[in-house]
């Protein structure tokens, strides 16, 4: 999900005070300076937002002395009480969403307000991306030929050839790719906490906002006074398992097994998404469809893997509910509906550097990647939904910080995660390992719910999270176990 956050237009910076500090972190000093100034904004409904805007100027390597200087921007709501809780900090997802968290302001602020009200809350932009300073969105884009099913090893070629070249291209601009990862990442929140002059902060992060949030917990644990992690990502969790995607496809088959309209029509889920596959794999179908960028008509010739693909994208987003009616389609030879989602997966396809030299950095334990290999030539959807992801990897610059200490996260810090039960991408089984190392955490599990939990039940979550960080004692406030998101089978 990209929870909470996602962004709209571009914002200038008006400079009313300037602050410079010092600041040592680790064994290499570094210096940070944080500018603010007023920003007010308006929605579409005439409502006039009050806040801050700022940025603070990091290293962007910590451990280079001689290191450049980039802009990670914040912006902050100020509240009101007279006696405030620590501040708490949102940690956007992705890693590296277009358009981002501050981009997007106008549309997450309304959502914001409420959990003002005992506490600042400061939204901090990712390094690399967005509104911060370099942003390395790679040039050009890339794309796949439609006159033949999707081939996962010409889309890998294609892809790290795309991203050599970005790499490349950011490399002669004296950019140091090593930067760009999330302990890099947790120490710009350092910054952005002493620069603000915070003792401690909450934090509240979804999916990679939740691994940022983790290693940052990992590396301050006395800085942080509670965390509510949403759609659970860990530690090392980066790297997904096929043969979770594969439980939560058997989940969903059991659902559609208990619908009394669908069973009658799908007596096996599971059965009808390998019968179809199968056939795809052996009779390609050729389908026209609207060319996003040309707006023609055009032929796109579907394959296994373009399905595969498509298959678990939809599995931990909301549209799973559509799966069994779509594949019922599909078995009537009607590709429609996957050659028009297969059309936005071949063309134009443009990435930033930052959101992959991040999730390589993060990466997996050469025992989780094999885990993963061997997953993924059994499960019914391959390794789809890790796909080109982390192909390019070997071919970059990075700081590999998968043994490093910091990863390895246990604490008495008050946690409360929420997780989707149907959700592929950070699937329930994170929650329940990120569990076993932290000794005040609690689970809220959202039944039928998935990577889309702010869509589905915010109406619900909204009094549990608002009324958790403005808790005298959050350890004494009571959660519920489980709420419900609705499940509502596509039926035509």
């Amino acid at each position: 999900m990209k929870p909470l956050l996602e962004v709209k237009k571009k914002y200038f910076f008006g400079v009313i005070v300037l602050l410079s500090a010092i600041y040592g972190f680790g064994q290499s000093p570094s210096s940070s300076v944080v500018k603010i100034s007023p920003h007010t904004i308006r929605i579409d409904n005439g409502t006039r937002y009050s806040g801050e805007m700022g940025y603070v100027k990091v290293p962007e390597f910590y451990a280079d002395e001689q290191a450049q200087y980039i802009e990670i921007p914040f912006y902050r709501i100020k509240t009101t009480h007279k006696n405030p809780l620590p501040p708490l900090f949102v940690l956007p997802g992705g890693p590296g969403d277009n358009p981002s968290v501050l981009q997007q302001l106008e549309d997450i602020l309304p959502i914001l307000i409420p959990y003002s009200f005992r506490s600042d809350v400061i939204v901090v932009e990712q390094r690399g991306n967005g509104l911060s300073k370099p942003n390395l969105v790679c040039p050009g884009a890339f794309e796949m030929p439609l006159n033949r099913p999707l081939d996962i090893s010409k889309f890998s070629k294609t892809y790290v050839a795309y991203i050599k070249k970005c790499s490349s291209y950011w490399q002669e601009q004296n950019r140091n790719l090593r930067g760009y990862n999330v302990l890099e990442m947790v120490q710009d929140i350092e910054m952005v906490r002493k620069a603000l002059s915070y003792e401690k902060i909450m934090i509240l992060g979804g999916s990679f906002g939740s691994h940022h949030g983790l290693a940052y917990l990992k590396a301050h644990p006395n800085r942080v006074d509670r965390a509510i992690f949403d759609s659970p990502e860990g530690l090392k969790h980066t790297i997904k398992l096929p043969s979770e995607v594969d439980r939560i496809l058997e989940q969903l088959s059991q659902l559609v097994a208990k619908d009394p309209v669908l069973s009658k029509k799908i007596p096996s889920f599971l059965s009808l998404v390998k019968e179809v596959l199968h056939e795809l794999d052996r009779n390609p179908v050729t389908e026209t469809v609207i060319h996003p960028m040309t707006q023609e008509k055009v032929s796109i010739v579907l394959g296994k893997y373009d399905l595969q693909l498509i298959t678990a994208l939809e599995l931990g987003r909301m549209g799973y509910r559509e799966l069994p009616f779509r594949y019922l389609q599909m078995k009537e030879k009607n590709f429609s509906w996957a050659a028009n989602y297969a059309i936005h997966i071949r063309v134009n396809q443009r990435k930033n550097l930052m959101a992959v030299l991040t999730d390589c950095a993060s990466g997996a334990t050469l025992g989780r990647w094999r885990q993963v290999i061997r997953e993924g030539n059994e499960a019914i959807l391959g390794d789809a939904l890790n796909n080109i992801n982390f192909m390019a990897c070997r071919e970059l610059p990075l700081r590999d910080i998968m043994g490093e200490p910091q990863f390895n996260c246990v604490s008495d810090v008050p946690i409360l995660l929420i997780s989707g039960s149907q959700d592929a991408r950070t699937p329930p089984k994170n929650a329940q390992e990120i569990m076993l190392n932290h000794r005040n955490i609690r689970l809220l599990n959202v039944e039928y719910g998935t990577h889309d939990l702010f869509r589905e039940v915010y109406d619900q979550l909204r009094p549990i999270m608002t009324g958790y960080f403005a808790a005298e004692h959050p350890l004494q406030y009571k959660v519920p176990k489980e709420i419900y998101a609705d499940l509502d089978f596509r039926m035509e």
